[in-house]
């Protein structure tokens, strides 16, 4: 652990003058974690960036409801300020450096109960201080696509700490199973379940109403949404534009909105509450799903050049067709459970503008797709109430035995989380 220390440590140092990114990071390594006392187990839920904190709003929500002290915990500033967003009613923190002195910090600080990991970006350190303090470490949502799992393998020894000591992961697919347990995890430990990006609250036709309206677009004309775009594929969707459509670019990242804006023609950004036009670029974070809602038809992003992809999930989810390029490494499963159901159509950078002529101008055809890809979303509902309960478990002494043994774990296990709650309750007073 000293070793991997030293070896962050060094990196960020030197990284540190050229990125901006790098340099809040070092920021942290002096940050003050501060929680205030609340009764119940303490579950911490982090998800590192604005993905990941979609991706587990209903299981957050569905722990709530369960009665959990639930805490989000984030990374990314855009993953911080969507949390803040969707969970309004809860306490938000951010997620340490995997630096011991920095994780036995925050540790102390927040005193959780159960930590629970979306996705997984494999902080061993953290991991295994937790374990180490008696802590459960769960995945949900666990992801680990063919080409991270390459990368992983390469630095296996350097993960072990990570992979080997978590307590539970629910993966995602059976793929991403086979590929945690190869890294380490326990066949006991681990499980698969449908992505939580299925499930979705259901859709508010007043808010979108309004969106659409403070969008400025025509009810006439279809919508088409071309989700996390990347600026090598700006000009291919640009060709995709007709007198007799209407477009909403949503770039990944904010440093390209600009980019965005000089490719379609006569653009107007989402944020320009004056102007009006067909092409919308979305310069903002957190309304992208919003917007699919209301598309007749979603392209999506970083699939035509060599970004591996962007997730279908959520225009799906709320019954849309997708068209996906050639390239998403890091999305084949839910790529092949949409393709196989018929919502979703991978397409190549030479038939794109094609294929969405010959769409848009079959409007019958068109939401016979969204229908089935909505069908394919349907297959995985109730999955955030099932995890939830998971997490719920965790906090309960066992029961499969009434018996000595057990009773006697039971006690141990009740004492522990009543020793933690009158601990963490002191210190915070």
């Amino acid at each position: 652990m000293f070793l991997r220390d030293l070896m962050l440590l060094f990196a960020l140092m030197f990284i540190a003058p050229w990125r901006s990114r790098t340099r809040r990071h070092i920021q942290r390594l002096w940050h003050r974690y501060e929680t205030p006392a609340s009764p119940g187990p303490r579950v911490v839920v982090h998800a590192v960036s604005l993905g990941e904190v979609n991706a587990a709003g209903r299981f957050v929500r569905s722990m709530v409801d369960l009665g959990l002290n639930v805490i989000c915990s984030t990374t990314t500033s855009s993953g911080g300020q969507r949390s803040r967003e969707l969970h309004k009613d809860l306490v938000q923190i951010d997620w340490p450096l995997d630096i011991s002195f920095c994780c036995k910090k925050w540790l102390d600080a927040v005193h959780p109960d159960v930590l629970v990991l979306v996705e997984l970006e494999v902080w061993p350190t953290m991991i295994k201080l937790a374990r180490e303090r008696g802590i459960p470490v769960i995945v949900v949502n666990g992801r680990l696509s063919d080409r991270s799992f390459r990368k992983a393998s390469q630095a296996k020894s350097i993960l072990r700490d990570g992979y080997g000591n978590l307590t539970h992961v629910y993966a995602q697919s059976d793929a991403d199973l086979s590929r945690f347990r190869s890294m380490g995890v326990a066949t006991q430990n681990s499980s698969s379940r449908p992505n939580l990006k299925w499930e979705r609250d259901p859709l508010d036709h007043s808010a979108l109403e309004a969106l659409r309206d403070s969008l400025r677009l025509d009810p006439e004309k279809p919508v088409i949404v071309f989700g996390s775009s990347a600026p090598e594929e700006h000009e291919l969707f640009a060709s995709c534009f007709t007198d007799d459509v209407q477009i909403v670019v949503a770039p990944r990242r904010p440093e390209w909105f600009e980019h965005a804006f000089r490719i379609f023609p006569n653009a107007r950004l989402r944020t320009d509450r004056d102007s009006v036009g067909p092409c919308i670029v979305l310069n903002t974070l957190g309304e992208l799903e919003s917007v699919y809602a209301i598309s007749d038809l979603v392209v999506m992003g970083r699939s035509f050049g060599d970004r591996h992809g962007s997730d279908p999930m959520a225009p799906a989810a709320v019954g849309k067709p997708v068209l996906i390029g050639p390239n998403f490494d890091d999305f084949e499963s839910a790529v092949k459970t949409l393709r196989d159901a018929g919502g979703l159509r991978v397409v190549s950078s030479q038939s794109l503008p094609g294929v969405v002529s010959d769409l848009m101008a079959d409007p019958k055809g068109l939401a016979e797709i969204g229908n089935l890809a909505f069908n394919a979303a349907m297959s995985a509902r109730g999955v955030a109430a099932e995890l939830a309960q998971e997490i719920m478990d965790q906090t309960q002494p066992p029961r499969r035995d009434r018996g000595g043994a057990e009773e006697k774990e039971e006690g141990m296990h009740r004492n522990a989380l009543n020793t933690s709650a009158i601990r963490r309750d002191h210190e915070q007073s």
